[in-house]
């Protein structure tokens, strides 16, 4: 058994077994082996607070975590630069420029549209990203200049973040459904967000997961994948559709939440190495298992109250950011 390998079954046990713990874990104490006999003999209100609020919440959260850390290492991978994250190219910006429409429209059921809404923002986001950079490409070549990709994303996520606090102090009564969105968070989501969210999460890690050996390719230079006969122009295409999708998924169901996407690949890559046949799956197990261990911290450390996973994360992440930078330096 090779040493990757079994970094991945222990990162896999790991997060089954944070998955039990925080099932267990609540304003309702609920032990492993009632959980485990939940349709025999468990009780009806441990079986409503398990189905219908706990398992969705942690399943939510597992493929948010997972989307945005596999949205990250595509993104690495393809510009080739380790601080590249899903906020570099607006996805985050327009998702929320999606969410917070729909809080201030004057509509009784907005909550339920904001998923959706905040989905179909974030890849317009994109698209418009794909579409100025596609006009700037490289003269002695046929693709996209990662350069142009990067800057891009950088402005025009600045001017959608613009919009987005000039809404924001327009927003009325909804300001602090909107900062909370902001912040990123699984209160109230459940098996709705789940069910819209898990057919474009899996098919956007089935999609990684099949383009990882063409990573390792294009890792080497463009120049020399080129010449080992990858498509670049076309395989930009397919890596922005997929690191789009994932991030979009994962910002419609918990809003921003921020270093996911950023940390945890670089740190898959301290564990597995550069090969992105386990670097990517390495990724999206241990962003969900981050995200559920961080979501979990949230909601037992202020109980019965809990604050926002996104504020969990940053407060996580900036220090392990901060000691990734001083590593690569020494």
């Amino acid at each position: 058994m090779s040493k990757n390998f079994l970094i991945l079954l222990i990162l896999t046990a790991a997060l089954l077994i944070m998955f039990m713990y925080a099932l267990t874990l609540g304003s309702a104490n609920i032990t492993i082996s009632e959980i485990m006999n939940i349709f025999s003999s468990g009780s009806q209100p441990n079986r409503d607070i398990i189905l219908n609020i706990r398992l969705p919440r942690i399943l939510n959260s597992v493929i948010v975590g997972a989307s945005l850390s596999c949205s990250g290492i595509i993104l690495q991978s393809m510009l080739r630069n380790n601080l590249a994250e899903p906020g570099l190219l607006g996805i985050s910006a327009g998702a929320g420029l999606g969410a917070i429409l729909t809080f201030i429209a004057p509509l009784s059921i907005s909550f339920f549209l904001v998923t959706p809404v905040s989905f179909v923002f974030a890849m317009i986001t994109t698209l418009i990203i794909f579409f100025f950079a596609k006009g700037i490409k490289s003269k002695s070549s046929d693709f996209i200049s990662t350069n142009k990709i990067i800057l891009t994303g950088i402005a025009v996520s600045a001017f959608v973040s613009s919009i987005n606090g000039l809404l924001l102090l327009l927003s009325g009564s909804s300001v602090m459904q909107i900062i909370y969105w902001l912040n990123g968070g699984f209160s109230g989501r459940g098996w709705n967000e789940f069910n819209l969210g898990i057919f474009f999460a899996a098919a956007g890690i089935a999609g990684s997961f099949l383009v990882s050996k063409d990573l390792n390719v294009l890792n080497l230079s463009e120049e020399l994948a080129v010449s080992l006969g990858l498509d670049i122009k076309k395989f930009q295409r397919i890596c922005i559709v997929l690191s789009s999708v994932l991030a979009a998924t994962a910002v419609s169901i918990a809003g921003i939440i921020s270093f996911v996407g950023l940390i945890i690949p670089n740190l898959s890559k301290l564990l597995i190495g550069n090969d992105h046949r386990y670097a990517v799956p390495c990724s999206v197990i241990l962003g969900a298992l981050f995200l559920l261990a961080a979501d979990t911290v949230s909601r037992m450390v202020i109980a019965p109250s809990e604050i926002p996973v996104g504020i969990v994360t940053s407060l996580i992440g900036a220090p392990v950011f901060i000691w990734l930078i001083f590593r690569k330096n020494r």
